[in-house]
């Protein structure tokens, strides 16, 4: 799943190079995940990350989109031919719909149910920057939202 998310962002990002399009990329993490495992078990952990992963594939519709596994608890989406308010109110519901699964995590600091943090961010594909660029903004976004109350998306192009 990796391995195609990688080679699905190279692949968009060379396509939106072409034709001068925006791309988004949004990082999502489950938020205190290892409480998950630690306090019901690694079947549920399992469970949790398909039921998440399953909810997160609605968000990528177009054959410009993909969501994928990206690590861990972390799940990445890529959405080609998206401003950053495009995808900004694509994925406004995220969290209210993570929240509507009601997968129990007690043991989380931030809500008895479980919640996610998410990183976005948006570059136009020019001779100045790569997906690593926009990979990095993403990561450096999700660790904004983890740094102040995590459950929420922050965002940036």
């Amino acid at each position: 799943n990796r391995r195609r998310f990688d080679e699905f962002l190279r692949s968009e990002w060379r396509r939106c190079a072409r034709l001068g399009l925006p791309v988004s990329l949004v990082i999502i993490d489950i938020d205190y995940f290892k409480l998950v495992n630690d306090t019901y078990g690694h079947q549920s952990g399992d469970d949790c990350l398909r039921r998440v992963g399953q909810l997160l594939g609605k968000f990528a519709q177009r054959p410009t989109d993909i969501c994928a596994r990206y690590g861990g608890e972390e799940f990445a989406l890529v959405l080609g031919n998206t401003s950053l308010e495009q995808a900004r109110r694509l994925l406004e519901p995220m969290n209210s719909a993570i929240k509507k699964l009601a997968m129990p995590n007690h043991a989380s600091p931030v809500a008895p149910i479980l919640t996610v943090s998410a990183g976005l961010a948006c570059l136009t594909p020019s001779g100045e920057n790569t997906e690593r660029d926009l990979l990095a903004m993403a990561d450096a976004q999700l660790y904004a939202a983890k740094g102040a109350v995590r459950n929420q998306l922050a965002a940036a192009s």
